[in-house]
C-alpha cells in the first residue's frame, strides 16, 4: 500500500464499541508482517498521520456510542 491508496486491516460491522465490532484477518498473526507494516508506517509521516485520524474518528465514535448507551441506560422507564 502505498500513501494515497487505502488498506483497512480491519472492517468495522456495527457498532464500535461492541464485542464484535471488527471483523476480518487480523495481520498480526505473522509477526513479521507487523514489524513490515509498522516499518512502512513509520518511514510515510503522510500514511502515519492518515493512520492516526483514523484511530481518533474510531475512538471519538465509540465514546460517543458510549455516552448514548449510558444515557439510554440512565433515564428512567415508566411502564
Amino acid at each position: 500500500m502505498d500513501s494515497e491508496g487505502k488498506q483497512t486491516f480491519f472492517t468495522p460491522i456495527g457498532e464500535v464499541g461492541g464485542s464484535v465490532g471488527y471483523s476480518g484477518v487480523s495481520i498480526t498473526s505473522n509477526p513479521s508482517q507487523v514489524a513490515k507494516a509498522a516499518d512502512k508506517y513509520l518511514k510515510d509521516s503522510l500514511l502515519l498521520h492518515k493512520l492516526t485520524e483514523r484511530v481518533y474518528e474510531i475512538l471519538l465514535e465509540d465514546l460517543r456510542c458510549q455516552k448514548e448507551r449510558f444515557n439510554n441506560y440512565s433515564h428512567q422507564r415508566w411502564l
